[in-house]
């Protein structure tokens, strides 16, 4: 095979590759340089037979810049590359039409009818998908990073296998991730060189440093300029300064100038070629570039209105390099101004005017001058360049040839001195050929044994009539689990070519299948590489197809939809078990509500189980209506969970007292109880004059208790010596001891009542010494249900049934509530 440069080599400009190999021509790439030579030698293509394809890396101009020419040259051929590349490249090219038109001592090199010609002649592919564009030659595109739909392009041939890598990073970006190859193994590499002769510097770092220049600038009133590639480098600015504006919580103005806007909308309209994070917000419908203070310039007025205003601003405009485009213009207003910083963060041809100010920043002062538009300026403000380079360095070029382990390496994409530099290393380690082309020199490669390549999908095409759809795609996927692909990824091209035998595809039908595979239970979406598509094996499609509990979200609006009415008024959660538990005002309700909670339970896949405490304060209010409605007014309430009564104490008697005692029992499963005074207190006892003195009656309680295993924990005399009370570690507890205590009010003359309080700490200490005698731990604290008589816990791992029965016997026997484990 043979390697041709027609632009590109030993220079970062007017990439341009022929590559003839098994009497075929494929170009890849045509770009311009920014210069007056700006073609790459298409003369010579003529003279070496054209080309028969032309495959397409990336929407930057220095490799699609001259494509409409060759467009024009060769009207028989075909254009490939992806989406959101051929969306670019009409951006890029219609832009450079306008740029050609508005200068009057320029002569287009090309018209719209060329751009015209050469997208309707553009097929697109997605990623990791190998199609057949000539016969005997397959290419496959495989993600470069770099800016968005960037493709290293794998072709091979009988001749050999070639890895054109065009502009690569090896760095994820924000907006789009690193370059991603599978195991292939080819016989060229064709790399670029750019930093060939440098390592960056930590790409977290230089955007704290872009950041914090910035803010230094602003909080000083000052304006920022950033010169930005409207293709990536803009889209990179535009999330970091909206990252950082958020994780430093405070806001400035951001206006974004030139062909940023369509670019902007590309990057939207292609989410399956964005990073997995921001491909995800594009799905539910996020802006992620532009918010209320970072706006887009719509026209000359506001651009004006802008760089005049005495405001603190950030602006980024095209071009990267300050040589066209609103960034020269803001440039001009700015260079000169103390308080102004014009931040350089992208590449910088030798000979543009962003090169020449980064130079003048080691000058003395006096000497700081620079030409704008044919103009004269003196340099005032700062100039700084940040490392956000979207190409691989040294090291990561190296690592990444290591890796290929190719036979012959070509560099290209460089200047002389990066190419030099990374050249010299690569001889030393690694074991291939290492070639240095110059354009317009013929390389000759020949390859006595290819490599064999690891085959991707090499299973039989079907040739299936009907579109592939919801119906027959079950059986698209036992056929792919029969070929043995299990595990194995495809991509919507792929489904579509073995299904129906397809390779030249409607981008309307790829995106059809691409929604058709998202929502099929037989495949699953790469969450890194959304593009692909695993062929899920039978057990997880049937483990798929299990019904599943309902979404939470959606569970708790249902839930609030059915029982809202109900006195429904929190929704509480356990997802690691899938149970919800509801919280109704009065519990008791619950009882009427089985159906009901069964039909939700089987909607929703939850089991329900219900809090039984009651909602105090609805239950106050409740009750303060219904006695306002009787013309009386609350003075006090209380609610005892021993006995499950509420207390009010109402300002009179009424006639109805029965009758809303009755009503709010149905109504709540609560006793209520009206505390009314009266001045002839029917319950009222004579003092017993024999009765024993109140310390030798205590201390006979303590010896009537003192071998008995429950312990009184409390002994009081109440309502000035009316009676003693007794407090147990609950009101149950005492149940037990019925007999002994009458038994006491009959030796002292004493009338011996019991608290109703429970001792909830002394609760939990008696179920921590009983788990203690099994060596159990308690997950967390147990929660308490004193209306119910039930405490719920959590226990560590798994408790032998006899065990577990054991100790809720023992709780319940020392304080009369039901143990739930």
């Amino acid at each position: 095979m043979e390697i041709v440069f027609l632009g590109g080599a030993k220079e970062v400009g007017a990439s341009c590759v022929l590559i003839k190999t098994g009497g075929k021509n494929i170009l890849i790439d045509s770009g311009i340089r920014m210069k007056e030579d700006k073609l790459p030698n298409l003369q010579l293509l003529r003279e070496l037979g054209g080309a028969d394809i032309c495959l397409i890396s990336h929407a930057h101009l220095d490799h699609i810049g001259s494509l409409p020419l060759i467009a024009r040259e060769y009207p028989h051929i075909f254009f490939y590359t992806n989406q959101p590349t051929k969306d670019l490249v009409k951006v890029l090219l219609y832009d450079s039409l306008k740029i050609m038109d508005s200068k009057e001592d320029e002569i287009p090199i090309y018209a719209e009818k060329n751009v015209e010609d050469l997208l309707d002649r553009t097929i697109t592919y997605g990623f990791n998908y190998t199609f057949e564009p000539l016969e005997g030659i397959k290419v496959t595109f495989f993600p470069a990073g770099h800016i968005l739909g960037a493709s290293m392009i794998f072709i091979q041939t009988q001749e050999g296998s070639i890895l054109y890598t065009g502009d690569f990073s090896t760095e994820k970006q924000l907006t789009v991730d690193k370059a991603s190859v599978p195991k292939i193994r080819p016989d060229v590499v064709i790399c670029e060189s750019t930093y060939g002769d440098r390592l960056h510097t930590n790409r977290s770092y230089e955007e704290e440093r872009l950041f914090n220049s910035i803010y230094e600038f602003i909080s000083k009133g000052g304006k920022v300029l950033i010169p930005a590639f409207a293709i990536g480098r803009a889209q990179e600015i535009i999330l970091i300064l909206r990252n950082y504006m958020k994780k430093k919580k405070v806001e400035f103005n951001v206006f974004i100038d030139g062909m940023v806007r369509e670019v902007i909308r590309v990057y939207k309209n292609n989410p399956t070629f964005l990073s997995s994070r921001y491909y995800k917000k594009v799905l539910k419908g996020e802006e992620i570039f532009l918010s209320e203070n970072i706006n887009v310039i719509t026209d000359k007025k506001q651009r004006e209105e802008v760089i005049s205003s005495s405001n603190p601003c950030v602006i980024i405009s095209s071009s990267g390099m300050l040589t066209g485009g609103p960034s020269v213009f803001y440039a001009e207003k700015l260079v000169e101004n103390q308080n102004a910083l014009i931040a350089i963060t992208g590449y910088q041809d030798e000979e543009s005017p962003g090169r020449k100010l980064l130079e003048l920043t080691e000058l003395p002062e006096s000497e700081r001058k620079i030409e704008l538009n044919g103009k004269e300026y003196e340099v005032k403000c700062k100039v700084e360049k940040y490392g956000l380079s979207a190409h691989a360095d040294r090291d990561s070029i190296l690592g990444f040839l290591a890796m290929l382990k190719p036979k012959t390496v070509v560099f290209a994409h460089g200047s002389e001195e990066a190419i030099s530099q990374l050249s010299d290393m690569a001889i030393k380690e690694i074991e291939a050929a290492v070639l240095i082309p110059q354009n317009g020199e013929v390389t000759t490669v020949s390859i006595e044994k290819p490599r064999r390549q690891l085959s991707f999908f090499n299973v039989r095409k079907l040739s299936n009539i009907e579109p592939l759809n919801e119906e027959n795609i079950k059986s698209l996927w036992e056929y792919l689990l029969e070929s043995k692909q299990e595990a194995n990824h495809i991509t919507a091209e792929h489904a579509i070519l073995i299904w129906n035998g397809k390779q030249f595809l409607e981008r309307d039908e790829v995106n059809r299948v691409f929604e058709l595979l998202k929502s099929s239970p037989y495949f699953e979406q790469n969450p890194r590489k959304p593009y692909l598509f695993r062929i899920l094996s039978r057990a997880e499609v049937e483990d798929k197809l299990k019904p599943k509990p309902m979404e939470q979200n959606k569970m708790r609006e249902l839930a609030f939809e059915m029982f809202k009415d109900f006195g429904l008024y929190k929704v509480g959660m356990d997802i690691e078990n899938v149970v919800v538990t509801f919280y109704f005002n009065f519990p008791h309700i619950a009882n009427r509500l089985e159906d009901k909670i069964k039909e939700f339970e089987e909607k929703t896949l939850w089991k329900v189980e219900v809090n039984p405490n009651i909602n105090l304060t609805y239950a106050q209010k409740y009750l303060q209506k219904l006695l306002e409605d009787e013309g009386v007014k609350l003075l006090k309430f209380s609610y005892n969970p021993v006995i499950n009564a509420i207390v009010v104490k109402p300002n009179k008697e009424f006639d109805s007292m029965k009758e809303l005692c009755s009503k709010f029992l149905d109504e709540t499963g609560i006793e209520l109880i009206f505390d009314i005074e009266n001045k002839e207190d029917c319950t009222a006892r004579l003092q017993n004059k024999d009765r024993m003195e109140q310390n030798k009656a205590l201390l006979l309680i303590d010896l009537y208790f003192e071998n008995e295993k429950d312990k009184v924990y409390k002994k009081s005399i109440k309502e000035g010596g009316k009676y003693i009370e007794l407090s147990f570690v609950t009101p149950f507890v005492a149940e037990k001891y019925k007999d002994k205590l009458n038994e006491l009010s009959q030796k002292t003359g004493w009338e011996i009542r019991i608290s109703q309080t429970i001792n909830q700490v002394e609760m939990v200490n008696i179920l921590k010494d009983i788990l203690a005698k099994y060596n159990i731990d308690l997950i967390k604290n147990p929660s308490i249900y004193p209306s119910i008589r039930e405490v719920r816990i959590k226990l560590a791992g798994e408790i032998d049934s006899n065990i577990v029965n054991e100790i809720a016997n023992e709780f319940y026997d020392r304080t009369g509530f039901y143990l739930k484990i």
